[in-house]
């Protein structure tokens, strides 16, 4: 492969990696239909095989899927939270333990001579920004009830993602 090539597909790699970028809020609910359409398609299948008919079949899985995933946020972002909290409850041990620890062991074993650092005022930043971020869901739902655009997206892409689901799941086998 010459230089030429490289450039060319470096410049093509770059430009859909731009494209994919920017389309990424519209091609979020498609993906995640087809997430969700892959994984329910098997069932589908077998539930065809066993004489049902596609549609029933697809209506079936489609039922199940929603059982599944739509309570699925809230106990998700719960323990997100919960999870944060106890990192952020951590994160002066950590900080400790990298200063105390892995720098000297860093320093000794490998050579490595990282410039030092305000540990102090990077525990506290964190601590700080941490505290300003408050709640994931609290947080979410400030944004989006905020933005009007951003609550229709949401709405659109809770409308969308459910049908594109059953759709695909109907045509997954043609």
């Amino acid at each position: 492969m010459n230089d030429s090539q490289k450039w060319f597909y470096l410049t093509v790699l770059l430009v859909s990696g731009g494209l994919v970028y920017l389309l990424a809020p519209i091609l979020t609910p498609f993906l995640v239909a087809a997430l969700l359409a892959y994984l329910g398609d098997p069932l589908v299948d077998r539930l065809e095989a066993r004489g049902l008919s596609r549609s029933l079949a697809v209506g079936l899985v489609f039922v199940v899927l929603l059982a599944l995933v739509g309570p699925l946020p809230l106990l998700l972002v719960p323990a997100l939270e919960q999870q944060v909290s106890h990192l952020l409850e951590a994160l002066p041990r950590y900080l400790d333990w990298l200063q105390t620890q892995l720098m000297p062991w860093l320093r000794v074993r490998l050579g490595i001579e990282l410039p030092s650092l305000d540990w102090a005022g990077l525990q506290a930043a964190l601590a700080e920004h941490w505290r300003n971020a408050g709640g994931v869901a609290t947080n979410l739902m400030h944004i989006v009830s905020k933005s009007g655009l951003a609550l229709v997206g949401w709405l659109a892409n809770l409308v969308l993602i459910p049908v594109v689901t059953f759709y695909l799941l109907r045509d997954w086998d043609h």
